[in-house]
């Protein structure tokens, strides 16, 4: 005796339809080990600073070292939170991790916090420092707008 077939029953008949898993472009690999390296750099310039080392301090004129010196403990914090999850979303972003963009969004924002607490307080080279935090700013946002729209095209998954 033959059985009807019944609507719902089709989809077990046919094979799982699975989108084609698309090509990471190569600038994917070279943007992302720019930005691993970049914010390696800023690890480093935050460990270094955090920690008052000695070789890398000596580099600064006495009044930024004093500067750098006495800030609270919640800006160490905040750019703490920057770098590291800069360098986290930056990892992810060459593993292809679609949690990068949160993680690059997180970064970017505490990177303008961080930066707008720490140059809202009179500073030694005030120029200067205000052009660095522009271009740490836009390069943040500018790795999380790569990601952004990596992940919009799906080759982050």
């Amino acid at each position: 005796m033959q059985r009807d077939l019944v609507f719902s029953d089709t989809g077990s008949l046919a094979p799982a339809v699975q989108k084609p898993a698309v090509k990471a472009p190569w600038h994917l690999y070279l943007i992302g080990f720019a930005a691993v390296l970049w914010n390696l750099a800023g690890v480093f310039d935050f460990l270094a600073t955090a920690t008052q080392f000695e070789p890398y301090m000596q580099r600064m004129p006495e009044g930024a070292q004093e500067y750098w010196a006495s800030l609270p403990d919640t800006i160490y914090g905040i750019w703490a939170l920057a770098v590291f999850s800069a360098l986290a979303g930056s990892v992810m972003l060459l593993r292809r991790q679609l949690w990068a963009v949160r993680v690059l969004a997180l970064a970017a924002t505490a990177t303008i916090f961080s930066m707008a607490a720490t140059y809202s307080r009179p500073a030694p080279d005030a120029d200067l420092n205000r052009v660095v935090a522009v271009c740490l700013i836009v390069v943040s946002l500018l790795v999380l707008n790569y990601a952004f729209h990596q992940a919009k095209r799906g080759v982050l998954r």
